[in-house]
């Protein structure tokens, strides 16, 4: 159990949280919101707002993308993604906002044994950072999809996924279990990183998407300047903005947010491509979806 704990909290040191040094700007904890008698309380309370907006776009384009008129290969790829997205982010929230406490998950989950407890903390971390890890995953698939090299509408290509999915969850449990020290470069910015540039690269083939592009590379930019905000960029923010709003609008809640912008550009991006193959079809004598080639 103690080995359990102590690699949990490596994860939680090493990714989530802002562990400033002695001469950091950064504060050395987050925002905590308590009740009275500190009996509940809520840490990064802002991140909250970021997470239910996440949700939101995470739903209604899943939603709006299955609305979409015409035929649209990959889909059910896409609708996945988003979805996914908004589930990712609501993981993220309680365990960044409500799971950080251990004594204070003892008081809310009454007549729960220890084990129970850390087994509740181990599942929503996993959920958290595998679906970050598989978020890009289907991301790589929908690319792939588009251009062909993958059939959307086979059985076994939906089975490869879900293998992937299993394979990564598997990864992550094993990787907090065991302190791996690789797991976050590997299965985090790895798997993301090699993803989200295969599937930019499979946009960029596609003669009929180009004129949606700049909002792809809008939200290509706001991703890529979220994961630098919390990463290279955290000490800059909290200098800039002082030690109690970084406590509140710093790094993290920009992370977040930007990931939120990303997701909607993307979106957009996908509902103008698909415009853009609608009136190609319609000038153009030549189908589309028969010869993807010629496009």
């Amino acid at each position: 159990m103690m080995k359990t704990m102590k690699s949990f909290l490596h994860l939680k040191d090493y990714f989530y949280e802002n562990i400033a040094s002695s001469n950091s700007s950064c504060p050395s904890s987050p925002a905590k919101w308590c009740s009275d008698g500190d009996q509940f309380c809520i840490e990064n309370p802002t991140l909250i707002p970021t997470c239910l907006l996440a949700l939101a776009i995470g739903l209604f384009c899943s939603k709006r993308i299955s609305q979409l008129p015409g035929k649209f290969p990959s889909r059910w790829f896409y609708r996945l993604t988003f979805f996914l997205y908004g589930i990712m982010m609501t993981s993220a929230a309680i365990f960044h906002c409500f799971f950080n406490d251990q004594p204070k998950l003892s008081n809310i989950f009454k007549n729960t044994n220890e084990d129970s407890i850390q087994f509740i903390h181990l599942f929503v971390a996993v959920i958290d950072v595998g679906l970050t890890s598989n978020i890009a995953i289907t991301f790589l698939f929908c690319g792939l999809c588009d251009i062909q090299f993958f059939n959307p509408k086979s059985i076994w290509t939906r089975w490869l996924l879900f293998i992937l999915y299993f394979v990564v969850f598997l990864l992550w449990t094993l990787g907090i279990l065991n302190n791996w020290t690789w797991s976050v470069n590997v299965l985090y910015f790895g798997i993301v990183s090699i993803s989200c540039f295969i599937y930019a690269i499979t946009q960029l083939s596609i003669k009929s998407n180009r004129r949606a592009l700049p909002a792809l590379i809008a939200g290509g930019l706001y991703g890529a300047l979220g994961i630098i905000a919390k990463s290279v960029g955290a000490e800059h923010i909290c200098k800039s903005e002082g030690l109690f709003w970084s406590q509140y609008i710093g790094p993290e809640f920009i992370w977040f947010l930007f990931s939120d912008i990303s997701m909607a550009f993307i979106f957009i991006y996908v509902i103008r491509a698909n415009q853009e193959k609608k009136i190609i079809m319609m000038k153009d004598p030549i189908n589309i979806e028969e010869y993807p080639e010629k496009y």
